[in-house]
């Protein structure tokens, strides 16, 4: 006489719902995170009455008052921020220089004129809009 054997089955846990709140979680600190950029740098951007916005897109070089230099938030030396430029012209066409108000002239028409070198056809400053 045979007897019938039940097979049985492992149980499965379905975790797709979990996995796209913990995505959902992940963008929502990403996005965050991005917002408080500027205000961790420690510059104070000089103001103008005629300020407009700045293209996404632009190479993103802040001068800090200590006298360091940083490109997408990566600190860089004054040496290695020619050949560092001429790579990213490659892929960028405006670049963007945040400075703080109390860094003197001089070391920002350095970073115009290497930026020039470089082949950017636009070069801004970065300023907060209100009176001068």
């Amino acid at each position: 006489m045979q007897f019938e054997s039940f097979r049985r089955e492992m149980p499965t846990i379905n975790i797709s719902a979990l996995m796209d709140v913990v995505f959902i979680l992940l963008i929502f600190v990403v996005l965050s995170a991005n917002f408080d950029r500027l205000k961790t740098l420690n510059v104070v951007l000089p103001s103008a009455a005629n300020a407009n916005e700045s293209t996404p897109e632009a190479v993103v070089i802040t001068m800090l008052p200590d006298g360091k230099i940083l490109v997408f938030e990566e600190e860089i030396s004054a040496e290695a921020l020619l050949p560092h430029l001429k790579e990213l012209r490659t892929r960028h066409d405006n670049l963007l220089l945040v400075s703080d108000g109390s860094v003197p002239l001089d070391q920002a028409v350095k970073i115009f004129d290497e930026a020039a070198s470089a082949g950017f056809t636009s070069v801004s400053i970065a300023t907060q809009r209100g009176t001068p």
